[in-house]
Formats: C-alpha cells, sequence, structure tokens
C-alpha cells in the first residue's frame, strides 16, 4: 500500500475545499497517483437541454489525448461512456461489455493505449439534478498484474470520484441555475407525467382544474417551455421530478 494512503480522508477534506480548480487538480492527482493510477480524468456532463450539455473537467490524461477524443466524437462509440450512464458499479476496462467485440470500441481503446492509457478504471456518478460524472484511473501496463492493481483500488477510487464532483460542482462555472418548484407544482407535474388530464389532477389532488392548470402554466414559465410535454421532459431531464415517495 502506497503510504499515502493512510491519510486518504484527510486528503479527500483537502480536496473538498480547494479553493481553486488548479489546486482541485494537484489534490486529485496526488490522491490518484497513491491509488497506482499514472493517470486520470473526472469528467461531468451537465444537461441544458436534450440536444446540449456542458463538460465540466479535472483532467489528468496525457497531452493531447481529451482533445483529440473530443474532436472526434469517440463519446458516440465509448463502450465506457456507454457502460457508466446506465449502471452505478465500477467497471474495469478489460471487463467492459462490447469493448472487445465491436469496432468502434476496440479503435477507441486502441488509440488510448497508444496514449498509455492501457488498463483502466471507471467510476460512474449519476446525480439527482441528472448530471453524470465518471472518474477514470489509468496505468500504462497492460497484463493480469495491472489489472489486479486496479481492481484493488476500485473502492477508494469510488469514494474518490464523490468528493472530486463536489469540489468541481462549486469551483467550475455552472450553467444557468435550475429553477425550484414547489412541492405542489412538482406533485402536479408528477401526475401529468403519469398521463392525467387537468381534470383527473384536481380530482385526485382535491382542487379544482383552473388551480391545476394554473401550475401546470406556471411549471412551464419557470422551465421556459410552451407546453405541458415540455415541461415534463424538461423537469425530467434537470432532475425536478422523481417518482414517489421519494
Amino acid at each position: 500500500m502506497n503510504p499515502l494512503l493512510p491519510q486518504f480522508p484527510e486528503s479527500l477534506v483537502q480536496m473538498l475545499h480547494s479553493p481553486d480548480l488548479s489546486t482541485l487538480h494537484g489534490h486529485v492527482q496526488t490522491v490518484a497517483q497513491a491509488l497506482g493510477f499514472e493517470h486520470f480524468v473526472y469528467a461531468l456532463r451537465v444537461p441544458e437541454n436534450f440536444t446540449q450539455s456542458s463538460i465540466l473537467m479535472v483532467d489528468g490524461y496525457p497531452p493531447g489525448w481529451t482533445g483529440h477524443y473530443m474532436a472526434q466524437a469517440y463519446h458516440a462509440h465509448d463502450p465506457v461512456i456507454r457502460y457508466c450512464s446506465r449502471n452505478i458499479l465500477p467497471v474495469l476496462w478489460h471487463g467492459v461489455p462490447g469493448g472487445a467485440s465491436e469496432p468502434d470500441a476496440r479503435r477507441i481503446m486502441g488509440e488510448a493505449a497508444e496514449h498509455g492509457l492501457c488498463t483502466g478504471l471507471s467510476v460512474p456518478l449519476h446525480t439527482p439534478h441528472g448530471e453524470l460524472g465518471i472518474f477514470s484511473g489509468t496505468v500504462s501496463r497492460v497484463g493480469r498484474a495491472a489489472q489486479a492493481d486496479i481492481a484493488q483500488a476500485q473502492a477508494h477510487a469510488h469514494l474518490l470520484a464523490s468528493y472530486v464532483h463536489e469540489a468541481l460542482r462549486r469551483l467550475a462555472p455552472m450553467p444557468p441555475q435550475r429553477p425550484v418548484l414547489s412541492p405542489r407544482e412538482q406533485q402536479v407535474l408528477r401526475w401529468a407525467a403519469d398521463g392525467k388530464t387537468s381534470w383527473e389532477i384536481s380530482c385526485l389532488l382535491h382542487i379544482s382544474e383552473r388551480t391545476a392548470n394554473f401550475h401546470l402554466n406556471t411549471v412551464a414559465q419557470k422551465l421556459g417551455v410552451f407546453s405541458r410535454q415540455h415541461a415534463i421532459a424538461r423537469a425530467l431531464l434537470l432532475g425536478l421530478i422523481q417518482p414517489s415517495p421519494f
């Protein structure tokens, strides 16, 4: 075990309170190296609408790789991205579904290896705001020994991802603040998402149909949309409504 790991909890607290992005990058790099990673990245997708998202990063990958990756839109065929968008458990790159069987995926993973990203681990993080974060740590070695070393870091990497996320979200410029829906507005919109008409919502909530429509119109104004369907879709995208009871 790296001698820095006994200070792991303290390192996470320091990271969380980083005063700026440069300091955060330094803290993450120190902890990642203590876990045995040579390179790392934390990428956070912040949805703005269904056709556009902001991408925030703490990038410790080799120079040139991230820019090449984004320019080639590799995210569309990256098996690690696909896995992380649908799952919550960490994944070892050599075991990611589709990584070895799909030509596009093989090309992406092959080019990553050429940049020194040979053996890796990725940790997905799904937030209540509809965001997707992915922490990845890699080494330039290959083989079973490298895979075993990476696998041992899974638990620490999972916790590290959560702390990096909180620090990055505090420090990085974020898209315009999400509107706040009142409990009643959320309640009305959830019933609308279940396909209920305004009259049905009024009966379920013991309010007038006019009041139900008032709440739906207010929600649409807050979200900057012009239809009930668009309001439902945008609220779901932004994580403003969830199924009951939570």
